[in-house]
């Protein structure tokens, strides 16, 4: 994991980058060096600049493996340079490759580099769209991204016609000093929330703008005042019209009435509670009955022999004298016929 992070002690001093370099791309290749805030600039001859950046790429001992950014810089009568970055993952570091564009003001051309790093197509797009330089072997670069299609003319370039810079160079150009009567330069110490004073630039130019706005607005205002005289003389009242009285003031409005209050709704009466169902009564228990009587017959001792059913004592239900029963220590059973 370590071995992936930038390691700027991995990386090359200037001299020996410089001198590895030559060895790939001969000293020819390039016609300057800059070292400046830790940044090394490498001034490439517009015949190297693509075989500088490959060699930067694909060699280990670079490794500038990222595509950072790349834009056009307007020298004026110079011409146009170009100016791409490059980024080494494995080192933290990076290169600048400064290149002069062939081909002056009128038609500047430069061999792209979409060849080797596929970033460079959005920015060279973007680098032509601004500054019309042409990069030779780019896959498209039209249309274009940040002006409309129709649009004429290169926009970031300084000779491209702007209504500021007809009052004030623009840009980069360098506020005059302030002067006084005698023409000797005033250098005065700004402190904190200090801002610099008007300039006699600043002067002349307040003024032209105010001259401006004077011979455009006073052919405007002498119509507005002939319109307004010309209104206010069709709707001037003759003096023997009589005063109107004022208006009379609205009488205020009633105040609304309250709303009454509505009644409160009378609570629900609670529900009668369910009597409770009466307990079943007990089945009364059954009687005990009365044992059965014998039958008469087995009441009845046998009828003695020579007795009758005819006899008015048995027919009226009385029972004749039965004779007494044997001894029972006889052994003879009772009732014998």
């Amino acid at each position: 994991m370590t071995d992936l992070l930038p390691r700027a002690e991995a990386s090359l001093s200037v001299e020996d980058f410089l001198e590895a370099l030559a060895e790939h791309v001969g000293e020819q290749a390039l016609s300057g060096v800059t070292n400046e805030y830790d940044t090394l600039t490498l001034h490439v001859e517009p015949g190297s600049w693509v075989e500088v950046a490959r060699v930067l790429r694909d060699e280990s001992a670079f490794g500038f493996d990222l595509f950072d950014s790349l834009f056009g810089v307007d020298n004026r009568d110079e011409g146009f340079r170009v100016v791409a970055i490059l980024y080494s993952t494995s080192t933290g570091v990076r290169v600048l490759l400064d290149v002069n564009v062939p081909g002056g003001r009128d038609a500047p051309v430069l061999p792209s580099l979409t060849g080797l790093y596929a970033g460079a197509n959005w920015m060279e797009r973007e680098t032509w769209d601004m500054f019309g330089i042409e990069f030779n072997g780019h896959p498209g670069l039209a249309p274009r991204i940040l002006n409309v299609e129709n649009f004429e003319g290169w926009p970031l370039r300084k000779d491209f016609f702007l209504a500021s810079r007809v009052a004030k160079p623009w840009p980069g150009v360098k506020e005059p000093a302030e002067t006084d009567e005698d023409g000797n330069v005033v250098e005065r110490e700004t402190l904190l929330g200090d801002a610099p004073g008007p300039t006699d630039l600043d002067k002349a130019m307040a003024d032209h703008a105010k001259a401006v706005n004077v011979a455009i607005a006073e052919p405007a205002v002498e119509e507005a005042a002939e319109s307004v005289a010309e209104d206010v003389a069709a709707t001037e009242a003759p003096e023997a019209l009589v005063e109107l009285e004022p208006e009379p003031e609205p009488e205020p409005e009633p105040e609304p009435e309250p709303e009454p209050e509505p009644e409160p709704e009378p609570e629900p009466e609670p529900e009668p509670e369910p009597e409770p169902e009466p307990e079943p009564e007990p089945e009364p228990e059954p009687m005990a009955q009365a044992p059965a009587e014998p039958p008469v017959a087995a009441m009845v001792a046998p009828w003695p022999l020579g007795v009758g059913f005819e006899d008015e004592a048995v027919l009226e239900g009385e029972l004749p004298d039965l004779p007494p029963d044997d001894d029972p220590a006889s052994g003879e059973p009772e009732g014998r016929l």
